[in-house]
């Protein structure tokens, strides 16, 4: 494990070589890419004049990078040496997706006529800088040809092979990550009108959640959970590529960083030139992002506040039903009273009818008793039945 992570540190190593040369830089982004990583050179014939091919396999894509030695005289735009056909068996895989293409054509120290070269070579409205502290001269107009092909001009000065080799590969990366950073610019194109559509909905269901009565909330939670779900779903299918043009942002900004340019009178810099023509497109990127986030966030608050409201009601309803089970319950309890009242006198009126009986009944057999005894057991009866009727009721009550 500790040598792969040691091996990652020499895994993309630049082609070292010395001016006037030719290089050609191809990005591929291919439908699904191999197992590999790192980089792999090509064999060459030995000759200094045979061209080096380095091919490199990056996260999501798969890069070709061919040096050509050149003669010392330089009359028009090299012709490039990658056909469709070597291209194709170099990254052994069929039809990938072209991302980019840079010719950088490497000559000596920078003409006295620099505008009479540059027009020779078909440049126009050219950015250009000093780099490496002055030890070289980059130019290009970002123009791509019929070919594809993004050209740049670089005058060595000062730089031996070692840091040749380095600035160059500076250069070409910055054209390849700008790039792979701009796939996410269509992405954000896409999702404007969507984004709008959603930012109007989430206002219309905003407003229905303050007025909308109870009968209706299902209906409500249920439109508010489809736009959710269809933010998200969004935002889960761009934000890897929105994560990546936000990683491969940076990469070119330090590589502009690591360029150290300084200024060419008469021309606007080279970096200069690329971070204002691809800094607003990576910030549509960003706000894009950021608004799915946001509109996502908007939409679980809205739901959050709109089953809280539904929680409320319930809630409400609930006290309203316990209330009303109370007051039941009070008037339930009055009429248990009552019924024991008329209990206590019925069982009391019966039990005295009894003993009325059975006292005219001993009169009639010649048994005389007074009536002032009938008199006084209608209090014992009572009493006996009220205290019989309040234990029967404790005991119930202990029981329970």
């Amino acid at each position: 494990m500790t040598s792969d992570f040691n091996a990652e540190l020499h895994a993309r190593p630049s082609i070292y070589f010395t001016g006037p040369a030719f290089v050609e830089h191809i990005a591929l982004m291919p439908s699904a890419l191999p197992a590999l990583h790192g980089s792999r050179y090509l064999p060459d014939g030995g000759n200094n004049d045979d061209p080096r091919t380095q091919v490199e396999h990056h996260t999501e894509f798969v890069t070709i990078t061919r040096v050509t030695q050149l003669s010392a005289e330089i009359d028009a735009w090299p012709v490039s040496s990658l056909s469709v056909e070597d291209i194709a068996a170099l990254v052994e895989m069929d039809t990938p997706r072209l991302i980019s293409r840079v010719g950088i054509l490497v000559l000596d120290s920078a003409p006295a006529e620099l505008g009479l070269t540059l027009s020779k070579l078909g440049f126009r409205d050219t950015a250009a800088s000093l780099i490496g502290g002055g030890a070289a001269q980059v130019c290009s107009d970002f123009r791509v040809q019929d070919d594809q092909t993004s050209r740049i001009l670089l005058f060595n000065k000062d730089l031996n092979a070692y840091r040749l080799g380095r600035m160059v590969r500076r250069i070409y990366e910055i054209e390849t990550y700008r790039s792979m950073a701009l796939l996410g610019l269509p992405e954000a194109r896409r999702l404007a009108p969507l984004l709008g559509d959603y930012d109007k909905k989430l206002v219309q269901l905003t407003n229905r959640n303050q007025t909308t009565p109870t009968t209706e909330h299902k209906k409500l939670l249920d439109e508010i959970s489809d736009l959710s779900a269809r933010i998200i779903s969004a935002a889960a299918e761009t934000r890897n590529r929105f994560g990546a043009t936000s990683a491969y942002a940076k990469i070119v900004e330090e590589r502009i960083g690591e360029l150290r340019e300084s200024h060419v009178p008469g021309f606007q810099r080279f970096g200069v030139f690329v971070a204002r023509r691809f800094r607003p497109a990576v910030r549509t990127c960003e706000a894009t992002a950021l608004r799915l986030d946001q509109l996502s966030h908007a939409t679980m608050h809205l739901i959050d506040l709109l089953q809280t409201r539904i929680q409320v009601e319930i809630e409400y309803q609930n006290a309203i039903q316990i209330q009303a089970m109370a007051e039941r319950a009070a008037t339930q309890v009055k009429i248990q009273r009552a019924v024991e009242g008329f209990s206590i006198i019925a069982i009391s009126y019966y039990l005295l009818s009894l003993l009325k009986v059975a006292f005219e009944t001993a009169d009639h057999a010649g048994f005389h008793i007074s009536p002032l005894v009938m008199l006084m057991s209608i209090p014992l009866v009572i009493g006996a039945v009220t205290i019989s009727i309040l234990r029967v009721k404790h005991a119930l009550s202990a029981h329970d």
